[in-house]
């Protein structure tokens, strides 16, 4: 990425050469927009939609992911105009599914989105933990945690029903969002423009450049915004995942009577016996994997497996090396656990590959009026399933920070001297909440993915015979806040 300071006394300009921002795409990751999310029956706008009405130049978002398209919706709601530039040609399709736990789904209220989401995805209210022998190592309902029931509501999604559900619900989208373009470089003005042209600007890859109020990073783990802002790089964690979703059309959808102990002995509705109501992690040596319902007869799956730390490391280039690959991580398994049967049951080309990176951001991660959002921000490896539901808090948060400022200005737009405080302030709260959540994550995996059969062993023996589940979900207590209160 190139970077062009100018400063609008003397005209002049500072070059520093970087890499282009340049997303890569698979064959299967992208959709033709369309509109199959059932729109809101009333689209006038809330109280705090208002806030915004003076605001000036719209904000920017390069990337329309999870992070970017939520940023986008929950702007919006508090009347703050906002563009979106994605690389892609269309929604993108890849990353499988995601589970969303109780403070995703705090989120999603704010944005308007739970109930309709709640309608059509399976609850989640148990879970199962099993050795790769088939043991049963512990079962709890999710109920049990000390959160109590109402908080411990959690469902899968597929990640391309809730891009849609966000690209949908988006006033005046197909002008807000702009496919097939890409953000190539970042021009920051020293001070505002005299023009009243805003004190950001962005050159895209179409060659136009668009002026805003803010810039903000929504471009993923390897975000070229962050590398703007002199972010370390993700490290790689030392494993790699096969994800998928795999489709058993004949199973019951109600079916949660089964005993789930990976036996084969219950009458559960997925593979392995599975119940419609659960989900189930299973620890190896080096080797560990996962699956759970999504909806009705739809079952998320993945596999996480010691790799070598090279950085040109990559996966089987077909789609078909891929499952195969899959499969031969678990290949020494029970069957009794249906992960096997979850990854022959999916068609190849949905298969995906990833490095599991983080970054341990600490304090304020932007400079400016440019700051970032979602993974771009705080990178964290999967294993709290927290990286989707901290994107979708972080709209929510970044929303209410500007929207008061909104508020507060009147009639007139909010300094980029207000702007800039405000996006540090909404910086060091994510931060406060993210990095607990990184370094627990990280070290939840070490663990996971030890391969040393003596310490395999301790870990289960702990898991069957000391583990409680009181703990289980206080991360998910966070409540990002609502966007009709400001």
């Amino acid at each position: 990425m190139r970077v062009h300071r100018r400063t609008s006394a003397g005209n002049t300009t500072q070059h520093h050469n970087s890499r282009a921002i340049v997303r890569n795409h698979s064959s299967y990751g992208y959709n033709p927009v369309r509109a199959t999310w059932k729109e809101p029956k009333d689209q006038t706008t809330t109280p705090a939609a208002t806030a915004g009405g003076n605001w000036g130049e719209p904000v920017l978002i390069s990337g329309g992911g999870i992070a970017g398209l939520a940023t986008a919706l929950a702007l919006s709601k508090v009347g703050i105009p906002v563009r979106v530039f994605e690389s892609a040609p269309g929604l993108r399709q890849e990353g499988a599914a995601l589970s969303l736990w109780p403070n995703a789904w705090r989120a999603l209220e704010a944005l308007g989105l739970a109930e309709d989401l709640r309608q059509s995805h399976q609850l989640l209210r148990r879970v199962e933990i099993c050795s790769s022998e088939g043991k049963l190592l512990r079962a709890f309902d999710l109920a049990e945690c000390d959160v109590g029931p109402q908080g411990s509501e959690t469902r899968g999604l597929l990640r391309a029903t809730l891009l849609q559900a966000l690209y949908d619900r988006l006033p005046d989208r197909e002008r807000v969002v702009k496919f097939g373009t890409s953000v190539r470089e970042v021009l920051l003005t020293s001070e505002d423009d005299a023009a009243g042209q805003g004190p950001v600007a962005v050159r895209l890859s179409d060659g136009r450049t668009v002026h805003g109020s803010v810039l903000i990073g929504s471009d993923g783990v390897g975000s070229e915004v962050a590398r703007y802002l002199k972010l370390s790089p993700p490290s790689f964690s030392g494993y790699c995942a096969y994800r998928g979703v795999a489709n058993f059309p004949d199973v019951d959808p109600d079916g949660v009577s089964g005993s789930g102990s990976g036996s084969g002995s219950g009458s559960g509705c997925g593979p392995g016996d599975l119940r419609c109501d659960t989900i189930r992690q299973i620890w190896g040596a080096g080797v560990r994997a996962g699956l759970y319902p999504i909806a009705r007869a739809s079952f998320y799956w993945f596999t996480c497996f010691n790799a070598d730390s090279r950085a040109d490391i990559q996966p089987p280039a077909s789609a078909e090396g891929r499952q195969l690959a899959a499969l031969e991580s678990v290949r020494e398994w029970s069957s009794a656990l249906g992960i096997q049967a979850a990854i022959a049951a999916t068609l190849p080309q949905n298969i995906s590959w990833s490095r599991i990176c983080d970054r341990w951001t600490l304090g304020a991660f932007g400079r400016s009026v440019v700051t970032l959002a979602g993974d771009a921000a705080h990178p964290m490896t999967p294993n709290l399933g927290q990286g989707g539901c901290t994107a979708l808090e972080d709209s929510v948060v970044l929303a209410r920070r500007l929207g008061a400022l909104a508020q507060a200005a009147g009639s007139s737009p909010p300094s980029s001297t207000d702007v800039a405080r405000a996006l540090r302030s909404y910086e060091y709260e994510r931060t406060s909440r993210c990095l607990p959540l990184t370094i627990r994550s990280n070290l939840m995996g070490a663990a996971l993915q030890v391969p040393l059969l003596p310490v395999v062993t301790a870990r289960n023996a702990f898991m069957e015979r000391a583990f409680s589940s009181g703990h289980f979900l206080d991360h998910t207590a966070y409540d990002c806040g609502r966007l009709d209160d400001l």
